[in-house]
């Protein structure tokens, strides 16, 4: 029974911490985002040597999953 109770109370607590991250991103965050994303890409379509595509793919994934993890989503209608 205790084990139920801790399993509620932290399933809780993260359903509560991803809800408040969405709520915090504002629509200029977003397009920030969105927009350093579109810079690595067109840097990668561009061209560059190995060390530097790599540089730009994994900078472009951290901007990708902040964007996920703000929600972001939610401004996709609005984002230009």
């Amino acid at each position: 029974m205790r084990i139920r109770k801790i399993l509620l109370v932290f399933t809780l607590y993260c359903a509560g911490t991803g809800v408040v991250s969405a709520q915090q991103a504002s629509l200029e965050q977003c397009q920030k985002l969105k927009d350093g994303i579109a810079r690595y890409d067109e840097l990668r379509r561009n061209g560059g040597s190995g060390s530097q595509m790599d540089g730009w793919k994994r900078s472009r994934r951290k901007l990708d999953k902040e964007f996920r993890k703000l929600g972001c989503k939610y401004y996709r209608g609005r984002l230009r």
